[in-house]
């Protein structure tokens, strides 16, 4: 007995020096913090690394967690549940009940990306001192201004959605560095958020070298100079926007073409039809926005790195999305302007058919299966008899015939730069300009062009510049944050919940008055996270 004693012990403390060991030893397969950012190769790695977690927050790292739509678009007027397939997450979003159990009312994947953002800022900077300047592996001066200005966009692109999404939130700058770092943080106003969004954006654009042609899938002067005039607008300060705008229009696209150089010059001037991709090759820039002379900054995303896109509503899985097109909008686009060819009534606005399907056959209501802008296609004009048709290449007479294809969803286009520059000029006064801007997008699509005097006041024109707004970039993630900026969720929404809560036998109270429902809850997992936060209002209870 005496023996097995001792076996005994000796076993025992051969496991605890091991454990010990083991504790003190990095796995073979996994680096160290320490180990990185020692040249040029891991400072792309970690700007690919960036870029990706970005893309994987809204596209979705799984099947319908697109959260671009369901942020910037699911609650307004663009997009409604399927019933048959609704969950909880759908149910409150339609109804406008959210929750903090809501899926999508967590913050963590874009803080995910500032925290790479924020290590990116720290660590470039210290790469020169174990890289020899001239040797293969050497980040250069134009290198490293390069990433932290794209780092330091990035930042305030996520801090800017956190901003409209959330309005009041934590501030992170450092980047975890050790397991002793504070993880915990209170709200901060979400005036503070965008301060620190446009220190940011003006480093970046000081570091960008100027008038190169970009990459679409990077953030270069472009992208920099819209995300600014964007969080200006937000702000409604339409003089500094305006000044964004301009700088923008004398950046160059991807095709390497200046975006709209006379527009440079003066508040209002420039813009031709020749700065947009044409109307009858409009899905270009959605399929190829590298070839675009509009683009300005897309997601990229590849299947066979990432999967199936699989977005609800907006791009394609085999199974039944969750989302579809929103009466009236469904019905009504295609008979805003309309033709007669033969003894057909067709629409001549050259976006409704390359956006989602309004005729074809399917084994279920073509409306709940509609939706195919992002895809390819083959565009047929309108003839004598018949008006244009767009076949999308990968859809079957039910769903896509094959799912694994890239989706590139555009942040930033210029067709949606040139209507919110004629919002900005429509606030400034500046009535005729913005109309010139408006027909732009219009005379692009052939629909009717409009004039100032057709207009009562800046109110009438704001919402005909809205309007065209929701169909040039339906699917893109802009509408509800345009309800908001412009303060016309109840105009827009009210009717619509009405209808909802009818239908559903519950009480008629539509939106209601709080505005502080604009902003989301905080998830239950980050409250959780974070003993320092408050619950938004009027969420609190939950």
């Amino acid at each position: 007995m005496n023996k097995r004693f001792h076996i005994y012990i000796l076993s025992l403390l051969m496991i605890l020096v091991s454990c010990a060991k083991s504790i003190d030893e990095q796995p073979v397969s996994e680096g160290t913090l320490e180990a990185f950012f020692k040249s040029r190769l891991d400072a792309e790695a970690a700007l690919a690394g960036m870029y990706g977690e970005f893309q994987s927050t809204m596209i979705g790292e799984g099947q319908y967690n697109n959260r671009i739509t369901w942020w910037g678009e699911a609650r307004s007027d663009n997009w409604e549940r399927r019933l048959s397939y609704s969950v909880n997450a759908t149910n409150e979003i339609e109804f406008n009940g959210l929750t903090a159990n809501n899926s999508y009312a967590d913050y963590s994947s874009l803080y995910s990306t500032i925290g790479r953002a924020n290590l990116l800022i720290k660590k470039l900077p210290e790469i020169k001192n174990f890289a020899a300047p001239g040797s293969p592996i050497a980040l250069t001066p134009a290198l490293e201004a390069s990433y932290t200005a794209q780092a330091h966009a990035m930042r305030a692109l996520c801090y800017f959605w956190i901003a409209r999404v959330w309005g009041d939130a934590p501030i992170r700058t450092e980047p975890y560095l050790s397991i002793n770092d504070q993880p915990e943080a209170a709200k901060e106003p979400q005036e503070k958020i965008l301060a620190l969004a446009i220190a940011d954006l003006e480093l970046a654009y000081q570091l960008t070298t100027k008038n190169q042609t970009p990459t679409v899938w990077y953030l270069g002067e472009g992208a920099i100079c819209s995300i600014m005039a964007d969080i200006y607008m937000w702000k409604h300060d339409y003089d500094n926007a305006i000044v964004w705008f301009k700088r923008l229009f004398a950046a160059k696209a991807p095709t390497g073409k200046v975006y709209n150089a006379s527009g440079a010059l003066a508040t209002g001037a420039g813009g031709a039809l020749g700065d947009l991709q044409s109307g009858t090759t409009w899905n270009t820039q959605f399929v190829s926005p590298a070839s675009s002379v509009e683009s300005i900054f897309s997601i990229h995303w590849d299947y066979v790195a990432n999967g199936c896109a699989c977005m609800a509503g907006v791009s394609r899985t085999m199974n039944e999305p969750q989302i579809r097109m929103a009466d009236p909008l469904w019905t009504e686009w295609p008979q805003r302007s309309t033709a007669v060819y033969g003894t057909t009534t067709a629409t001549t606005d050259l976006r409704v058919r390359q956006t989602y399907n309004i005729t074809s056959a399917t084994n279920q209501p073509i409306r709940d299966r509609s939706f195919w802008k992002f895809y390819a296609g083959t565009f047929t004009a309108a003839t004598a008899t018949a008006g244009y048709t767009f076949v999308p290449t990968l859809y079957t007479s039910n769903l896509p015939g094959n799912e694994q294809t890239n989706v590139y969803i555009p942040l930033y286009r210029l067709s949606g730069m040139y209507l919110l520059y004629a919002e900005a000029l429509n606030k400034i006064g500046d009535r005729d300009n913005a109309v010139k801007y408006l027909n732009l997008i219009k005379g692009r699509a052939g629909v009717p062009l409009v004039n100032a005097g057709q207009f009562a006041g800046a109110n009438e024109l704001e919402n005909e510049i809205l309007k065209e707004r929701q169909f040039e970039l339906i699917g893109e993630g802009v509408r509800w944050f345009d309800l908001v900026r412009t303060d016309k969720v109840k105009d827009v929404m009210d009717p619509i919940l009405i209808a909802r809560q009818t239908a559903a036998g519950n009480a008629a109270t539509g939106w209601g008055s709080d505005k502080r429902k604009y902003y989301w809850p905080f998830s239950t997992n980050v409250m959780y996270a974070n003993s320092l936060l408050v619950q938004n209002e009027p969420y609190g209870g939950q």
